[in-house]
């Protein structure tokens, strides 16, 4: 009945002796001290790439208690927006909150800045509608999108391509930013006015389409007033919450009566949760109306109910239903949606197009900056390749919960830090009250006006166009107008895949014109001439080199001068390539067949041996002044010359003073 009773196992005698020495060593120590000396000792060796490990050991009940206030204040914040969201993207509105607790949750392990939130965006989801077009495809590309941007993210952080954002100026961004808000709220008067016919997305189609129905008439009373009523209302609680916080900021350490500071922390509460306010009101308003069997508003309709299915995101387009009122197929029916002839990875990729690279890096770009605006403000360090590999941690692991990419949220992100978080463990609890809506209040969504959820929408994406950088880069630099106006307009007619491409490209080959063009100065003293290079000389300028002296030949012989020697100043170069010494070597030849003499001073010690192995017969000073003086020219106090103008016109030359050599 009993079965006999197994020896005991013999243990390993290296196993015994590791754990006696472990005994020994930590002798004296208590539990509770052992346990946090391993911790605090071991936890940054064993998870490297998760910044966790940085802050959990020192995690503290003050930090618990800031970050579930600002977790439950956000998670207010995020629930409307994220339904609002999911329609700017063409897919049903739970989608919206498919994609909105995922990403929280994996931040707190891989994210860097504390105030961070990931969820789905006004731009991110434009993208999502430009590239992955669900009304075509329907919500598996959508999906399958956000696996495809995570992979690449995770690519781009192990090769550590998050500095490919410095190639990114802020011009380019306020310019892509601005017309990308321009073209969401164009896309949401429509449901402000309630037109049920289909608008074309691009944005000329869309501007001609919904003023077109506008003049038929083609509208709803309802909606026009729900949309217009909840947009007063938005600005003027976000009015509002800035008269509080100003209060606060007026008031500072002067102590406050307890019934002031609990009012005034109440209503920075409401002000803060005002879409969460605003879409309750609407859709008690909008139930009182159903339950009379009247049809004044235009409601979200049902959505399905419960978690999203944990599944890997497929790969083959499906059509929904109506691509007028966008109820595609949900993962509860997609197997009896009608596929479309687009299956398999290959055809995926080829309709994602120029998509997957613009995503990825749109995705990034908001991430990045949010992160480093709010890092600036606070006081601590972000590392753009772990924010890089957060996010396409983050893209990965949402895409198995059915949701479209997700990137960091500027407007939760600001309340996320005004509610006093203390580290990225507020997302769970963010994470938390989406799962919680998605569990119980799915069934009440139906009721939410389409015009309420437009009236969020146009109100959020407005604040974020920027008229006065124009001002302000024209006072400092009205060259940088250019990549603006170029990611503005390229944005905006072009389409949002292609604009900020564009806009980063004209700002590439602008910083490869002030390579292959650096600036020179020149000065002659008698019979010779100093040169200097304020900046790097590489390929693409040493041509650009060899046309300054030869102007400067050309000038001397107009004004009667006779050229005897030429001094080229090294002081700011760093690092020279081969075909500078080819070109260097040339040159030194043709000065040296007009009986010129090619000599070269303060070489920097790089610089000084790639040029003593390279050229042949090199006369380099350690200081312009030895190099003078070996020339028999004493005065060194006359001006430099600009070579901007020189190349202008070598028939005259404007001199600009220096301070010396």
């Amino acid at each position: 009945m009993f079965g006999s009773a197994r020896p005991p196992r013999s243990r390993p005698l290296s196993l015994i002796n590791n754990e006696m020495s472990i005994k020994r060593e930590n002798r004296g120590l208590t539990a509770s001290q052992l346990r946090r000396s391993l911790t605090v000792k071991n936890l940054r060796e064993w998870l490297p790439g998760f910044p966790i490990a940085k802050w959990l050991p020192r995690y503290s009940l003050f930090d618990l208690q800031s970050d579930i206030t600002a977790g439950l204040t956000v998670g207010l914040m995020v629930v409307p927006q994220a339904i609002a969201y999911a329609g700017i993207a063409g897919l049903p509105h739970e989608y919206g909150l498919y994609s909105s607790f995922m990403g929280c949750i994996a931040y707190t392990f891989v994210g860097s800045a504390k105030d961070v939130t990931l969820g789905p965006t006004a731009i991110m989801s434009l993208m999502v509608n430009t590239v992955a077009d669900p009304v075509r495809f329907g919500v598996n590309y959508a999906v399958a999108l956000t696996l495809i941007c995570g992979v690449i993210q995770l690519i781009m952080s192990f090769f550590r391509l998050g500095a490919l954002m410095s190639f990114i100026s802020a011009p380019v961004i306020s310019g892509f930013t601005s017309a990308a808000a321009i073209t969401i709220a164009m896309g949401q008067v429509k449901h402000v006015f309630g037109i049920k016919h289909h608008v074309p997305r691009p944005f000329t189609k869309c501007v001609n389409g919904t003023f077109a129905e506008i003049f038929h008439g083609d509208i709803k009373a309802g909606d026009i007033v729900m949309g217009l009523s909840c947009m007063v209302l938005v600005l003027f609680l976000k009015q509002l919450k800035t008269v509080v916080m100003n209060w606060d900021k007026k008031d500072g350490d002067v102590a406050q009566p307890r019934r002031v500071k609990i009012a005034r922390k109440c209503l920075w509460f409401i002000t803060t949760g005002r879409n969460a306010l605003i879409v309750t009101l609407a859709a008690l308003i909008a139930y009182a109306i159903k339950s009379q069997n009247k049809d004044y508003l235009t409601l979200a309709g049902k959505m399905t109910s419960g978690f999203p299915p944990v599944r890997p995101p497929p790969f083959q387009a499906s059509l929904p239903i109506n691509s007028t009122t966008f109820h595609a197929c949900t993962p509860a029916t997609s197997s009896s949606c009608v596929a479309a002839n687009h299956s398999g990875i290959a055809d995926l990729l080829s309709d994602f197009d120029v998509g997957l690279v613009s995503v990825p890096l749109i995705g990034l770009l908001e991430l990045v900056a949010i992160a480093q605006a709010f890092a600036r403000q606070n006081n601590y360090v972000i590392d753009p390749n772990q924010e890089l590999f957060a996010i396409g941690v983050a893209n990965v692991l949402s895409a198995f919960f059915s949701s479209y990419p997700v990137t960091g949220s500027f407007s939760r992100t600001a309340v996320n830090a005004q509610s006093g978080v203390r580290t990225p463990a507020a997302g769970l609890v963010t994470a938390g009250i989406v799962l919680l809506a998605l569990g119980v209040l799915t069934p009440l969504f139906q009721y939410i006006p389409q015009a309420a959820l437009a009236a969020i929408i146009i109100s959020a994406v407005l604040g974020m166009v920027n008229l006065k950088i124009l001002l302000v880069l024209w006072r400092v630099k009205p060259v940088d107008l250019i990549p603006l106006a170029v990611a503005f307009i390229g944005t905006l007619f072009l389409g949002i895949e292609y604009g900020v491409l564009l806009a980063v490209l004209v700002n590439i080959m602008y910083l490869l014109y002030l390579q292959a063009r650096p600036h020179f100065s020149w000065k002659a003293t008698g019979d010779v001439v100093v040169l200097r290079l304020h900046g790097g000389l590489d390929f693409p300028s040493i041509s650009y080199l060899r046309q300054i002296v030869t102007n400067v030949q050309i000038e001397m012989a107009e004004e009667s001068m006779t050229l005897s020697a030429v001094v080229l100043d090294w002081t700011c170069v760093m690092d020279v390539d081969y075909t500078v010494v080819l070109t260097l070597q040339d040159l030194h030849d043709e000065l040296k067949r007009k009986d010129v003499i090619f000599s070269h001073a303060c070489l920097e010690p790089p610089v000084a041996k790639v040029l003593n192995v390279g050229l042949e017969n090199l006369r380099s000073y350690d200081t312009v002044e030895e190099a003078m003086s070996q020339l028999h020219v004493v005065n060194l106090s006359s001006g430099f010359r600009e070579t901007d103008a020189l190349l202008r016109s070598s028939a005259t030359a404007s001199t600009g003073v220096d301070d010396g050599l």
